[in-house]
């Protein structure tokens, strides 16, 4: 081989290797970044920086509303994530549908453009839920149940405010209301889960005060069973609670007859 060729095979291979980089640094530069004590907000380019701004400063307001309500703070800095299409946000959180608007998982809170959410006028709701989630993840994890952590996320966000009362919905056990979080992920069904879980703090809101009813979540330890929790916070058996609680249940839904 000549030391022409070489030297232009070595120049066309330092062309494409500076391309590569080049090419890096602009997929470095696509997100843009606002940082506080608690939130790091990268929103991905063309998004205005108006717009990140706007849901920095949502999530502020939020923490202070959800701690001052929960009695905790988060561990550590949550991760938001802001995209520039409904596809981009599909794509990267793997959900199939677009209804869910926010999703927070494992320490990352994904968001559809702004645009989007306000347009569907539930802008406050989607990131109210989802930040809520968040707060109660560690409880979660400590042995929380899944409705009752859905539940106080529906009842502080406010969703069910105008829903329709489902038809026919009668539960007889809080496993029956778990077992319906899981089977409905998506609306119509889930619209009708969410009215019986915002349904459910509210009863134990009015039964026992917000104070109680939020003080339950610090009691989850990993050790301590759910029954022994109610006793301890509400001062009643579960198996009242329980019972209480599906026949406010039955008097809120509508009959099939």
């Amino acid at each position: 081989m000549s030391s022409m060729i070489r030297a232009h095979r070595g120049a066309v291979m330092l062309f494409a290797v500076a391309a590569l980089a080049a090419g890096g640094a602009r997929s470095q530069d696509t997100y843009g970044t606002l940082s506080s004590a608690h939130f790091e907000v990268k929103f991905q380019r063309p998004i205005p920086q108006e717009d990140a701004r706007k849901v920095m400063d949502f999530l502020q307001s939020e923490y202070k509303s959800l701690s001052a309500d929960l009695g905790v703070e988060l561990k550590s800095r949550i991760e938001v994530r802001i995209y520039e299409s409904v596809g981009k946000y599909l794509s990267e959180t793997g959900l199939k549908r677009p209804w869910r608007a926010a999703y927070y998982q494992r320490g990352m809170l994904h968001l559809q453009p702004v645009s989007a959410l306000v347009t569907r006028k539930i802008f406050e709701k989607a990131i109210s839920y989802e930040l809520a989630l968040a707060f109660l993840d560690e409880a979660a994890q400590k042995g929380c149940p899944r409705w009752l952590v859905e539940a106080f996320a529906v009842y502080y966000c406010g969703e069910t405010a105008g829903m329709t009362a489902p038809v026919g919905a009668r539960m007889t056990s809080f496993s029956d209301l778990n077992q319906d979080v899981q089977e409905y992920p998506n609306p119509p069904q889930r619209d009708d889960v969410h009215y019986i879980l915002g349904s459910t703090m509210t009863f134990l809101v009015q039964k026992y005060g917000e104070r109680k009813a939020f003080r339950v979540y610090k009691e989850f330890d990993g050790v301590t069973t759910v029954d022994k929790v109610f006793k301890k916070v509400f001062d009643e058996d579960y198996a009242s609670i329980e019972k209480a609680w599906a026949q406010y249940i039955a008097s809120r839904t509508a009959s099939f007859k």
